[in-house]
């Protein structure tokens, strides 16, 4: 990308959609300005290619949903609409859609972002996105905690953590299973003092 010359081209659009797809699996955000200037280059010029344009929008997505910024995941959640139904890079723009929802507080858009996720995903069988979308549609279950919602969610990531298992998606498994103990702490009752 640094020996490319600015302009909305796959040598900027590429960077701007995996260092945050990396970053949603590792944690590691220790580029994202690098990879929100490749976006922004990308997305500033009028000759960015609907494709190009997306890849970017996508990955500024991604890093709101992992930055909590709900201002950013209000504006791309907007901008994404056209994404349904589509496999983006590594990521369904259901999933990246609930995903921003999610961060907006917004978790009814959200599950019904994760259901479609779910059935594009089983349909085409994309089994490494079912499992993330199983993981984020529980998380989002557990957040908003109606009734039903834990069952579900038990459900969810009983079949995430196969998947995850059966792939070896390491970080993902830890990740399952780091949600499940969070979800059997916070259902077990409080010892009563005497």
């Amino acid at each position: 990308m640094h020996r490319a010359p600015p302009g909305p081209d796959i040598e900027h659009a590429i960077p701007a959609i995996t260092i945050p797809a990396v970053a949603r699996v590792n944690g590691n955000q220790e580029q994202f300005e690098i990879a929100e200037n490749a976006a922004r280059i990308v997305l500033s010029s009028p000759f960015g290619t609907p494709l190009m344009v997306l890849l970017s929008r996508v990955g500024l997505g991604l890093m709101a949903v992992q930055q909590l910024d709900v201002a950013a995941a209000r504006e791309h959640y907007s901008a994404l609409q056209s994404a349904k139904g589509v496999m983006i890079w590594l990521i369904s723009g259901d999933r990246l859609l609930g995903l921003l929802a999610h961060t907006m507080s917004n978790l009814e858009p959200a599950i019904a972002h994760f259901e479609d996720a779910e059935a594009f995903c089983r349909k085409s069988g994309y089994r490494p996105e079912l499992a993330w979308t199983c993981s984020d549609h529980a998380e989002t279950l557990l957040r908003r905690n109606e009734p039903g919602d834990r069952a579900k969610a038990i459900s969810l990531l009983d079949e995430a953590l196969t998947l995850t298992k059966a792939l070896g998606m390491e970080p993902l498994t830890g990740r399952v299973v780091a949600l499940r103990k969070m979800k059997e702490a916070t259902s077990r009752p409080t010892p009563s003092l005497p």
